[in-house]
């Protein structure tokens, strides 16, 4: 049983890794401005907020060789009607520290975003000749005699003191630290101090702050159960091919990654088992029947490019067999008999845990209705006991369905 479950986690770990190789090809449509100032278009590697601020990976052409570009190389790269990243020196005097800021809007007050390695956000503000952070800073109170950490909203009192635009004192009372609140504040500053009519950018594309599918699927799997007890297979049984049908909830946070979901799933299926046995004075069946539901929770990457995109998903599996039960009908020659088999007999665990992993591929009919496929496999086990058999499930299955 420990076995199985290292191998489990094994595999898991090395779809995931694999997941991770994959996401690293998705080139889109953009070009870099080189410190001269020229513009080169080409196609540009398309990756979450850390990697983007660290490094651009830039091609002439969609099969041409690829160059990385980093912070002093370049003077910006952008995404077509996407993400502008623009380099920028964060670091203090004698201590330099060039990345890509994200370049959220250019008017006459300029906001640019981070994320760090450590996940953590960084907002700036840059305003004439004014080039600051924006903070929540933690401050140390004494309250009724004990202290406490406070968390200070610094960034709305620098915001004040930067742009000095008295109209605007309640908007940045109410500002949060995030992309919204800024984007709107910078929008805002241009229309009350611009005078030369020149127009404030907004190079930040609004994204949901998730995205949820609901996917309704049919499909069919063969399923192979195994009563070990004492290290000896209790029963030779035969698979049982069963129809399936469920639901798939895909969530994402694009912000954060849009390749990347979590897959909670839901099947209902029924098992049937069979075996026979024969003796010198005696045939007996077996029979194993139960209403299952299978229950997966993983992550699930997607091929971010074309009507045609390969899935794989790796993570958690549980199996509820609510009523599950073994019969046994012998004929010894002189009578039949049925009966239900006791306790020691019967399945060890109605709640079985394992591992799923489940490649596939989404077609996309519109942007919100996508027809998938996905093959699957599950294995999952019950609870080991000497008392009681193991129970030991491998189920591989077809499922094919939409989601809205």
């Amino acid at each position: 049983m420990i076995y199985m479950m290292k191998q489990g986690i094994l595999i898991i770990m090395f779809l995931l890794i694999n997941a991770g190789v994959w996401a690293q090809r998705d080139y889109r449509k953009g070009y870099v401005i080189t410190n001269e100032q020229d513009t080169i278009y080409g196609w540009i590697d398309y990756r979450g907020d850390i990697r983007n601020s660290k490094i651009c990976s830039f091609k002439k052409i969609e099969t041409g060789q690829v160059v990385d570009y980093f912070p002093a190389d370049i003077a910006a790269y952008r995404f077509i009607d996407g993400k502008y990243y623009i380099s920028k020196n964060i670091g203090s005097i004698g201590v330099p520290k060039n990345i890509f800021l994200e370049y959220l809007v250019n008017g006459l007050a300029k906001f640019y975003y981070y994320r760090d390695d450590t996940t953590s956000e960084h907002y700036y503000l840059e305003n004439e000749d004014h080039f600051i952070e924006l903070k929540i800073d933690e401050k140390e109170v004494v309250v009724d005699g004990k202290t406490q950490v406070k968390m200070v909203k610094s960034y709305i009192g620098m915001l004040k003191a930067t742009l000095n635009v008295w109209e605007m004192s309640d908007e940045i009372d109410k500002a949060k630290l995030d992309h919204e609140s800024l984007i709107n504040i910078g929008k805002d500053y241009h229309k009350y101090v611009c005078t030369d009519g020149s127009e404030c950018i907004v190079y930040e594309k609004k994204k949901p702050a998730m995205i949820v599918r609901v996917g309704l699927m049919l499909g069919g799997d063969l399923s192979m159960l195994k009563l070990m007890q004492h290290n000896e297979q209790k029963y030779d049984l035969d698979p049982s091919l069963n129809f399936s049908c469920g639901v798939n909830l895909n969530l994402s946070i694009p912000q954060f990654n849009e390749k990347l979901f979590l897959q909670i799933q839901a099947l209902y299926t029924k098992y049937y088992f069979f075996d026979a046995l024969q003796t010198s004075t005696k045939a007996t069946d077996i029979h194993i029947r139960s209403n299952v539901l299978q229950l997966g929770l993983g992550i699930k990457y997607e091929y971010p490019k074309g009507k045609w995109r390969p899935t794989m998903m790796a993570g958690a599996a549980a199996i509820y067999l609510p009523d599950g039960s073994i019969e046994e009908i012998s004929d010894n020659y002189y009578k039949t008999e049925i009966r239900p088999l006791s306790k020691t007999d019967d399945f060890s665990a109605k709640f079985m845990v394992g591992f799923e992993v489940a490649p596939g591929v989404h077609y996309y009919l519109s942007k919100n209705r996508i027809f998938f496929i996905q093959l699957q496999y599950i294995h999952c086990f019950g609870h080991e006991d000497v008392n009681y058999p193991v129970n030991v499930v491998r189920s591989f299955g077809l499922l094919s369905g939409i989601y809205f």
